[in-house]
């Protein structure tokens, strides 16, 4: 098994140092003839100077199904069609791509591309989970303990899996204000049901947080 980077400059140096450090077999495609040679020069992989948007490129490389391809150019265009190349000529099932443009992601994913990489959500969610920490753990203080915000994931062997939250007797003294669901973010109401790996965030006096656990894993 290789791993083949496409396209991107300093990322793809340091992946293609990494990976290399690591024993894998490595191979580097990129159309900047510059960025090659310092490539060359510097890492323990192979360097090809081409566009791999171009099936003649990627047929240099004897790609097998098993190989790993990172894609990191900077236009989704043509990070769509490396993809569809590999995946349709090649029959590579271990495909990275980045998406610079967020509203691309379900594209890349109706395509078949499931390991989807944009910088702009990361960052985004990054940020986000820094100020909803920062709010929650400044909510938390004010009250002195009062309160306990809880996250518990629902076990395959949950009792709870198929029943709607009104039914599984959780405590008065607690509030689920979220499910995270596949990605998906559930408001949830009475009638919601319950699924294995649902994600439930609830805010709850301490004295309840116990018997909430028990009741949503079994332990």
């Amino acid at each position: 098994m290789k791993v083949v980077i496409i396209g991107g400059e300093r990322v793809a140096y340091f992946l293609a140092k990494s990976f290399s450090s690591k024993g894998y077999k490595v191979y580097v495609i990129n159309k900047d003839p510059v960025l090659c040679e310092d490539f060359a020069r510097d890492l323990k992989a192979v360097v090809v100077n081409g566009d791999a948007s171009k099936k003649v490129v990627l047929e240099q490389l004897d790609i097998e199904e098993d190989d790993i391809i990172v894609v990191l150019t900077n236009k989704d265009k043509e990070n769509l069609i490396i993809t569809q190349l590999a995946k349709q000529i090649f029959g590579v099932k271990n495909i990275v791509t980045l998406v610079n443009n967020p509203d691309n992601i379900e594209l890349f994913q109706k395509l078949g591309i499931t390991s989807v990489v944009s910088t702009t959500t990361m960052l985004q969610k990054a940020v986000e989970n820094l100020l909803f920490g920062k709010e929650l753990e400044e909510f938390l203080s004010i009250e002195g303990g009062k309160l306990a915000f809880l996250r518990i994931e629902i076990p395959e062997y949950s009792k709870v899996i198929g029943k709607e939250l009104k039914d599984i007797g959780l405590p008065h003294d607690c509030v689920v204000g979220g499910i995270l669901r596949k990605g998906e973010v559930i408001v949830p109401r009475g009638d919601t049901r319950l699924n294995v790996g649902d994600r439930l965030f609830i805010v709850a006096l301490p004295t309840v947080q116990t018997e909430i656990a028990r009741i949503l894993t079994g332990e």
